[in-house]
C-alpha cells in the first residue's frame, strides 16, 4: 500500500481549443505606443483650446525655459539706514525693524525674487529679504 499523501490529487483542467494571439509586428523608428489621431471631436479639441489656449486655435510646443535662468546676481546697492523712531517701539515694530547694518555684506538679488545677505566669509543668512519702495532691505515674514 502506497504512503498516505495528505494534499488532494491534482484534477486534471480540460484544455480549450483557440488561436494563440497574432505576432506583434514592429517596424524601425516606430513608436509602439502611439495612438492614432481621433478626428471626430474636432469641434470639442477647438472649445478645449479657445478655453485652455487664451483663446488661440493655434497648438504650440512648450519652450525650455531652463534658457531664461539668470542664476544669482550680486547687487551693489548698499543697505540705507532705517529712519529712527522716538518712541520705544512695540513687539510687532520690533520684529518688522530693519536689521542693524552689518560691515561687509553684500546682497545677493537671486532669481526667486529675494535678496540674500552674503557675509564677508562667503556664507549667507538664510532668512530672504525683500526690497522696499524706499531702498532698504526687510525681512520676508
Amino acid at each position: 500500500m502506497p504512503p498516505f499523501w495528505p494534499f488532494k490529487k491534482k484534477e486534471t483542467v480540460a484544455s480549450l481549443d483557440e488561436e494563440p494571439p497574432a505576432p506583434m509586428v514592429y517596424k524601425r523608428g516606430e513608436d509602439p505606443n502611439a495612438r492614432p489621431a481621433v478626428t471626430s471631436d474636432a469641434g470639442a479639441y477647438k472649445d478645449a483650446l479657445a478655453l485652455f489656449g487664451g483663446g488661440s486655435e493655434t497648438v504650440e510646443a512648450a519652450s525650455d525655459q531652463s534658457v531664461h535662468y539668470d542664476g544669482v546676481t550680486v547687487t551693489t546697492k548698499p543697505l540705507e539706514a532705517a529712519p529712527e523712531v522716538s518712541s520705544a517701539p512695540s513687539s510687532t515694530e520690533n520684529e518688522a525693524a530693519e536689521p542693524p547694518v552689518d560691515e561687509g555684506v553684500t546682497w545677493v538679488h537671486h532669481t526667486d525674487g529675494y535678496h540674500y545677505k552674503q557675509r564677508a566669509d562667503g556664507s549667507f543668512e538664510p532668512t530672504p529679504y525683500t526690497l522696499g519702495e524706499d531702498g532698504t532691505y526687510l525681512p520676508y515674514s
